[in-house]
């Protein structure tokens, strides 16, 4: 099915919706995918985009464990009794089946952030037909298809997102908000395996690079845009980047502040300056130099 077929076809039986959603083809462009890997501020940057530019947020859609909420979310797609298209041999079909839903759960005015993370980009399969060079998920095949951009965030210190994302795991603290509630969990201090943290990071710099890849061999229209320059001296330029890439304009007010803190946990690992001493000896580059 491509996208003008998509575009044309009404919710298929099986849905609880009274009619088919009214859809139109900039309802996708006006859109875009957030594509990155966990502890990578994608939800920094998803929730400040909402508030500065007006653009919805629901839960990750491709969060087989996330409810739905203000959303639609791959949970619900195979918990409810839809009549669906069958994932191994009709894909393209089940990715436009399932963003029918989507959409028909979200509001009129369509300008939503679609957050991806690397793993949850293969709930639908991939490309088998050897169109392109790699392995092309086929759900970022059919959102391109359907000309959707993309902002792609990565985080330059591999071994600071290791770090935070084992202590997310240890410490059930998945979420720092910007009042600094959900850090009591955290408090004491704990060890980490230098080695176990170097390969989580190695795994954070494959499916970088591999996002890459794919969305080059795509020809996806990319903005790549990294978690330090967020949090740089000179933030606000770099939202300014993300709005003129999409082409929307938004005012950043004085003083305003992002709905949640910086994912950084370093200072809760006591052990730090050895974990960061063994990754300067293995690989530099996860330090993010």
């Amino acid at each position: 099915m491509d996208a003008a077929t998509f575009l044309s076809t009404g919710l298929e039986a099986g849905s609880s919706a009274e009619g088919p959603p009214k859809l139109d083809y900039r309802d996708f462009q006006r859109s875009f995918i957030l594509l990155a890997s966990y502890r990578s501020g994608s939800h920094m940057l998803k929730l400040s985009m909402g508030r500065l530019a007006n653009f919805l947020t629901p839960p990750e859609p491709l969060n087989q464990y996330a409810e739905s909420e203000s959303g639609f979310t791959l949970k619900e797609y195979f918990s409810t009794d839809l009549l669906r298209p069958k994932i191994m041999t009709e894909a393209s079909a089940s990715v436009h089946h399932f963003l029918q839903h989507f959409y028909n759960r979200m509001p009129e005015t369509r300008r939503i952030v679609l957050d991806i993370k690397y793993p949850q980009a293969y709930a639908f399969g991939v490309n088998a037909d050897m169109d392109y060079s790699v392995v092309v998920p086929t759900f970022l095949e059919e959102a391109h298809k359907l000309g959707m951009p993309f902002v792609h965030l990565v985080r330059k210190d591999k071994i600071a997102q290791a770090v935070s994302l084992l202590v997310a795991e240890g410490t059930g603290v998945y979420l720092n908000q910007s009042n600094g509630r959900g850090l009591q969990k955290a408090e004491q201090k704990i060890r980490l395996s230098p080695r176990q943290v170097f390969e989580r990071a190695t795994r954070f710099q494959n499916a970088a690079e591999n996002a890459r890849t794919v969305l080059a061999a795509l020809g996806a229209t990319t903005l790549e845009v990294t978690y330090e320059d967020l949090l740089a001296e000179n933030w606000s330029d770099q939202y300014r980047r993300v709005f003129q890439f999409l082409d929307r304009y938004a005012d950043i007010p004085e003083g305003f502040v992002p709905p949640t803190a910086a994912q950084n946990s370093s200072d809760r690992v006591s052990n730090i300056d050895e974990i960061r001493s063994y990754a300067a000896n293995k690989d530099p580059s996860m330090l993010g130099f």
